[in-house]
């Protein structure tokens, strides 16, 4: 049920700053000053948050076989790979600009797509709750579950399709073991991101 409403607020960020960035770049007269700007705000982010490069399927891969210190690599961070926090907090900021990355390359002209910085964001989203609980409160919950429902959560508030984000994450999991998760986050996901934003992306 938490990750069902931190997915659904995730949704919601991600439409509403892809909308809000899209109309920066739309008051930028000349096309080679977009390229100019979007390549400088994907060149830093990037640069700071390696796992932001290319398309994420290798970060995804890493949450989903519980490895999140190989999100370090080639990072400015990586000496603190082993701190808890650290890996929360670095989790959480590559979350949240993955979603400035892909909105500003796609409104500069490039193809930053939807489906796969939503499932990337999905999956960090459930990755960070499943992080800050085990080192919170020591629950010790599945890193590799949250991360699969995340991704089901998210895609399915920012595509307003739950019955899609359900059937294609359990596909992916080769089971369904997690369809009961699937749909209780995926639902409330739904619900709370078309409560607050009706329109699909």
């Amino acid at each position: 049920i938490l990750l069902g409403i931190l997915c659904g607020v995730m949704s919601y960020y991600f439409t509403s700053i892809n909308s809000r960035i899209g109309a920066v770049f739309k008051r930028i007269d000349k096309q080679y000053k977009k390229w100019i700007l979007g390549g400088a705000v994907l060149g830093i982010l990037i640069f700071v948050f390696p796992p932001l490069y290319g398309e994420g399927y290798e970060g995804i891969t890493a949450l989903m076989h519980g490895q999140a210190e190989s999100l370090f690599d080639n990072s400015l961070f990586y000496r603190f790979r082993t701190i808890d926090w650290v890996v929360i907090l670095f989790v959480i900021a590559t979350m949240f600009f993955k979603v400035v990355a892909m909105a500003s390359t796609n409104a500069a002209g490039g193809v930053g797509g939807t489906f796969a910085p939503s499932l990337f964001v999905g999956a960090f989203t459930g990755a960070a709750l499943a992080l800050t609980c085990n080192a919170l409160f020591d629950w010790h919950v599945s890193l590799v579950s949250f991360t699969l429902v995340g991704m089901a959560g998210v895609m399915s508030g920012v595509m307003n399709a739950p019955l899609t984000s359900i059937f294609l994450i359990a596909e992916l999991s080769n089971g369904y073991e997690l369809f009961i998760p699937l749909m209780i986050t995926s639902c409330i996901s739904f619900a709370l991101n078309y409560y607050l934003d009706p329109d699909s992306i």
